[in-house]
């Protein structure tokens, strides 16, 4: 089981530290048979009627070629997914072009008072290729290139809500780190040093850093769920599941998209690592979790994407589900559809 699971990861996942590829092709036919399902799940309002209309779901006209990662705006209002040819935006049930250049974004991470990000200039940009590391406190209008532009695209980047502590997965010697490996910068790029990584196993796949502890970091591998306490130095295993997704919320929970027997969303206690499985939709073994994103304003809703391009949410820690992507293309919402 273990070895089939790695081979389908290195084969649909390992695009989260990769180059991105071409265009993949949207099954808008699979769509409509979704939102054809969930509107046949009328609810009635308080006067006995069906309010149909209200919650049928519909198809959107954004496509979403490709997802480089996910995170809500710092007041919780807008989920925002960085796509091949810029960012999207699912607010009140509905899906949007963000007002900013159409950048592929890549390493794309949310933080309190916007986000940071590397990826590549959108057409027509004046701006060069690749990006480094940037920021943004204006949700992209303009960007602070803060270090290594136009050397890395890091594919692999993590940065503290809070705190702003930034990791990466370096793929290449540069002008700022002598190795490949995990490096980490506690001053906006100023500075980097390279972590040891001592204890890690496998292949990685995600990476994570804790809100507001600088020194803390997770890693998904092949291998499990790995957490460091020191800067990424060492790694202690808290999970073997292959693990293709992690993330922390703004409360400093870890949470992890893995594959066991079946595809799992599991949470893990802050204080002794003890796992929680969340209740999620049936994912097939191929279609597992890519990215993971909690509300900084609310705990209980949490959203995540597949390998397929399939998007859930939650806004009852698990209790129930909305379908809002369907193989790449969104979906809008009136009252949400409950799965």
């Amino acid at each position: 089981m273990k070895k089939l699971t790695f081979a389908l990861l290195i084969a649909l996942l390992a695009g989260s530290i990769v180059a991105c590829s071409g265009e993949e092709a949207m099954d808008n036919e699979a769509i409509k048979e979704v939102a054809e399902d969930q509107s046949e799940k009328e609810e009635k309002n308080e006067t006995g009627t069906t309010t149909a209309e209200e919650n049928t779901p519909e198809l959107s006209d954004i496509e979403l070629m490709h997802i480089h990662g996910l995170g809500f705006s710092g007041d919780g209002a807008g989920l925002y997914v960085p796509s091949h040819d810029g960012l999207k935006v699912f607010e009140n049930g509905l899906w949007d072009e963000a007002s900013a250049e159409p950048h592929d974004y890549m390493g794309f991470v949310m933080v309190d008072d916007g986000f940071y990000s590397s990826g590549h200039p959108g057409p027509g940009s004046s701006l060069k290729n690749p990006f480094g590391v940037v920021k943004t406190t204006d949700m992209g209008k303009t960007l602070e290139m803060l270090d290594l532009y136009q050397e890395v695209d890091f594919h692999g980047m993590a940065v503290g809500y809070k705190s702003h502590a930034i990791y990466v997965i370096n793929p290449q010697a540069n002008s700022r780190m002598d190795d490949i490996g995990l490096y980490y910068s506690t001053n906006d790029t100023e500075t980097w040093t390279k972590s040891e990584m001592t204890g890690l196993q496998g292949p990685i796949f995600s990476i994570a850093v804790h809100p507001t502890d600088n020194g803390t970091v997770a890693l998904g591998t092949s291998e499990g769920v790995f957490l460091s306490n020191d800067f990424g130095e060492t790694f202690e295993s808290v999970s073997d599941s292959p693990t293709t997704a992690v993330t922390f919320s703004a409360a400093g929970d870890l949470i992890a998209g893995s594959v066991s027997a079946e595809v799992i969303l599991t949470i893990f206690d802050s204080e002794t690592n003890e796992p929680q499985l969340i209740s999620i939709p049936e994912l097939n073994e191929e279609n597992t979790i890519g990215y993971i994103a909690v509300n900084p304003q609310d705990n209980n809703q949490v959203t995540f994407t597949t390998a397929e391009k399939d998007m859930y949410m939650t806004e009852d820690s698990g209790g129930t589900w909305i379908q809002i992507a369907e193989k790449g293309t969104g979906i809008n919402l009136g009252t949400a559809a409950k799965k």
